[in-house]
């Protein structure tokens, strides 16, 4: 789900996406059902540190639903 306005006023950009806890949206083309311009928190899957050593990133959409495609097909920048 999206931040309110008043979080969003603290996030800077992150160096990776390891050390970030937002995204930022700034293009989806892909029917990722998440709205360009706006900011979600991101959400990490710890259930297989063999491929994601810092957790699995995903959004909730704007559906309420997990979405880890979000982090492939959409354009993101990392805030923390």
């Amino acid at each position: 789900m999206t931040e309110h306005s008043s979080d969003q006023r603290k996030l800077s950009r992150a160096e990776n996406e390891e050390e970030a806890t937002h995204v930022l949206i700034t293009s989806s083309d892909h029917g990722c059902k998440v709205t360009v311009g706006q900011i979600y928190r991101l959400e990490r899957n710890y259930n297989n540190p063999h491929l994601f050593m810092y957790g699995e990133g995903y959004v909730l959409d704007n559906e309420g639903k997990v979405n880890f495609a979000v982090m492939l097909l959409c354009g993101l920048e990392f805030l923390k």
